[in-house]
């Protein structure tokens, strides 16, 4: 009788298991969550590991627990360009998006977009905040979209789930000047308005919502969260300046110039509006400018770390691989009252880069990676971890092993005549300037091109203000191996042939 009962309690507890849903967090290994954190023109060394100035401890805690890559540069130092590579996993003379300018519509894509190649190999695809593909789009994958900015077809836009708060939002920024990136908008202010009616306090609200009652249990999940900060304008929600001492602020310093000394990036964006106004400012005004950049990363901090205290609490994070990234830098006054980006000097690509998460190899914890690591790298390491092909024209190294390049690559084409292409290792920067192919095709560049260029030694001038290209020294040898070696990669780097030409 005793043996029947128990049998029974056995059967029964059996089949309660047996139609217990299955989780897709944690039960098979080989699927890890992909939580994807990103935002907008964020220093390299605006982190609180790199630098204590700044406090960003939710971040910190991912790079401490995770690798931190910290020699990783962005493909093209813009928005658009920058951000169609890493999601196709071209470079931009690959993708043909070189600019802040128009991006490639649904029907001419170089390759299948991220996002999309998750949600076909049967994750749910949850995607809030920016993507910035340059045009009026799809949602490229992403089953669940909202966005404060930049339409995308079948998304939930700010401006209809809450128009008043954008109305708002639009209002205040208007003063700060087209893209918030006028002098008013880098000096900043302390923003009246609630965090709610902040684009990304919206999109992190959404997030939050979604975590909460949205996510499929079923399926591993793909959610990416993108913020447009701390990209200025730097008006900041109330509170987080409170946390900085503004008198303790330290500034760019200049170079004993009187005139801007940038071949490559002479005259582009506002140089001569930045310029006028910046080498005139006070000292209490470069120290609000810096410090409100800072408060807008402690910003963004906080909103990451609220949305991963939900993951945690929702069991995602139980088996999951966590990105953390920048599309490009910001040059925040450095080099004669250089503002944003639009250049190929280190704080312009140089980005922050990490990789975190239960699904990271135990023995990578805790580690900085000082390999040349690329934006484009994600494509083909996310793809890896969670056991998806990768798609064959695929450029980028898996950053999960051990594979290396000899230096790493960006290309800026802000100028109609010329482009300019970097080749960069941790101890040594060489730009070239050539006279620009009308179809853009880098394989077609040679030596003949070669218009001028710079060269830096970053160990000894890493302020980019000794330019040693026209100046025999002993780094003339490193000089021309390293023209060599980007003239090479040049000519290996062709166009690749339109996605969905090529797949119909």
């Amino acid at each position: 009788m005793m043996i029947n009962k128990l049998l029974l309690w056995l059967l029964c507890v059996t089949a309660l298991f047996a139609r217990a849903p299955a989780t897709g967090f944690a039960a098979d290994k080989s699927r890890p969550n992909v939580i994807f954190l990103m935002d907008d023109q964020h220093r390299w060394d605006a982190l609180g590991v790199v630098d204590g100035a700044v406090k960003t401890p939710n971040l910190d805690a991912l790079a401490k627990s995770g690798i931190l890559y910290d020699q990783a540069v962005c493909q093209a130092p813009m928005c658009i360009a920058s951000r169609n590579s890493m999601m196709f996993g071209l470079y931009p003379n690959q993708t043909g998006v070189l600019r802040n300018g128009h991006g490639m519509p649904d029907a001419q894509l170089p390759a299948r977009p991220l996002p999309e190649l998750f949600r076909d190999a049967g994750y749910q695809t949850a995607g809030f905040g920016k993507t910035h593909w340059g045009l009026v789009c799809g949602t490229r994958g992403f089953e669940t979209r909202y966005i404060a900015e930049c339409l995308e077809n079948d998304a939930v836009m700010m401006i209809d789930d809450a128009p008043a708060a954008k109305q708002r939002y639009d209002a205040e920024s208007k003063t700060m000047g087209p893209g918030e990136e006028d002098n008013l908008g880098y000096l900043g202010f302390t923003s009246p308005l609630p965090e709610g009616e902040h684009r990304d306090g919206w999109v992190t609200n959404k997030c939050l919502e979604f975590i909460d009652g949205e996510i499929d249990p079923e399926r591993p999940l793909f959610l990416y969260l993108s913020f447009l900060k701390p990209h200025a304008g730097h008006n900041v929600p109330a509170g987080y300046e409170d946390r900085y001492d503004v008198n303790d602020t330290q500034y760019a310093s200049q170079p004993p110039w009187t005139e801007d000394r940038s071949p490559h990036a002479a005259g582009v964006n506002r140089r001569d509006k930045y310029i006028d106004y910046w080498s005139k400012a006070t000292d209490e005004q470069w120290r609000l400018m810096t410090m409100r950049y800072r408060a807008n990363c402690t910003w963004i901090d906080d909103m990451f770390g609220r949305a991963l205290k939900a993951l945690q609490r929702k069991g995602v994070l139980d088996n999951a691989i966590i990105v953390f990234c920048s599309d490009h830098g910001e040059m925040l006054g450095e080099r004669f009252y250089r503002f944003n980006k639009y250049c190929l000097y280190e704080s312009s690509v140089r980005v922050p880069l990490v990789l975190a998460g239960s699904a990271i190899p135990e023995q990578l914890r805790g580690t900085r990676d000082h390999r040349a690591a690329e934006l484009v790298d994600l494509y083909p390491t996310l793809l890896s971890a969670t056991g998806i092909e990768v798609p064959q024209q695929s450029v980028g190294l898996n950053l999960l092993d051990r594979q290396k390049r000899p230096a790493s690559f960006c290309a800026l084409h802000e100028r109609e005549a010329e482009a300019a292409f970097m080749w960069r290792t941790a101890d040594h920067k060489l730009i070239l300037r050539m006279k620009r192919r009308v179809d853009d095709d880098a394989s077609t560049y040679t030596a003949n091109d070669i218009i001028g260029g710079e060269f830096f030694d970053l160990v000894n001038d890493p302020q980019e203000w000794r330019d040693l290209y026209s100046a025999p020294s002993v780094h003339l040898e490193t000089r021309e191996r390293m023209t060599q070696e980007l003239l090479a990669f040049l000519k290996s780097h062709h166009k690749r042939t339109n996605f969905r030409q090529r797949k119909r």
